[in-house]
């Protein structure tokens, strides 16, 4: 199922009615974009470069992940054994050792591990979500395994403790 689009009309109108002097600039083109306009109405907040961060790897394929680990670990802005994972390492006590998330994104590395775990046990991501603690209907799981999608640091929290209790070896 693809993500719905947002429809830019509510803001506009929202625009016009609340702010009409930032809704005229950026129809003059003072304010060259709509989110620009947004933002200094205050409707949405400045996106930092760490929310553009974010925003880029979680759509980023596991190769590019890689890479930019990679490159990081190069420039000395991360430790070696961090960036030393391979795309699709096998699936051991070490890798549970190892950081499972960069920020709110599961790494490859840890994907795998889930992954592996879940068809060795025949689990489903709902099966896994309910061991852990939350709603078996949860569905962020799911969308972090197969789409790369963000996901709660309590579920993270939680995916760590489980990943270390269903350790192979």
């Amino acid at each position: 199922m693809a993500k719905k689009k947002t429809d830019n009309t509510h803001y506009l109108q929202r625009l016009r009615s609340e702010f009409p002097d930032v809704h005229g600039a950026f129809l003059s083109g003072r304010i060259p974009s709509l989110r620009k306009a947004l933002v200094t109405a205050g409707i949405k907040p400045e996106r930092t470069r760490l929310d553009k961060l974010k925003n880029s790897w979680g759509k980023a394929t596991d190769a590019e992940r890689d890479a930019f680990l990679n490159w990081l670990a190069a420039r000395g802005a991360l430790s070696t054994t961090a960036a030393a994972h391979s795309p699709a390492p096998s699936p051991s006590a070490a890798a549970v050792e190892a950081p499972i998330a960069s920020g709110r994104y599961l790494l490859p590395s840890a994907i795998t591990e889930i992954k592996a775990i879940m068809a060795q046990r025949r689990l489903k991501p709902g099966d896994v979500m309910q061991e852990i603690g939350f709603a078996p209907d949860d569905r962020s799981l799911a969308h972090a395994l197969a789409r790369g999608a963000s996901l709660r640091l309590a579920v993270i929290a939680a995916l760590e403790a489980w990943l270390r209790t269903n350790a192979p070896g």
